[in-house]
């Protein structure tokens, strides 16, 4: 299982939930937090497969948009933010 939640959130500037995964989805299983997972009769299921999306998106409309190559962007901004001290936001001095 994933240490960090699987889920992208944010319209803007999509990128992985920050918060711990707590278990995983018994569809996709994917790692995900309690905010991005919902219990239901066959166990833990994440939101993306609660709405019938292939990707790990929390905002339907953006899922649409996604290719695996956006994803893997998501998860190296996610490596590069883990390994810098200085700021918590890769794309914090872009405003």
């Amino acid at each position: 299982m994933a240490e960090k939640c699987e889920m992208i959130i944010g319209y803007l500037v999509p990128h992985r939930c920050e918060n711990p995964a707590l278990g995983a989805c018994v569809k996709c299983g994917r790692g995900f937090c309690d905010e991005h997972t919902n219990q239901t009769r066959e166990g833990r299921v994440c939101l993306a497969c609660q709405q019938g999306l292939e990707m790990p998106v929390a905002l339907p409309i953006a899922a649409a948009l996604f290719t695996p190559a956006d994803l893997s962007t998501f998860d190296r901004s996610r490596s590069m933010n883990d390994m810098d001290d200085e700021s918590g936001d890769l794309f914090s001095d872009l405003s």
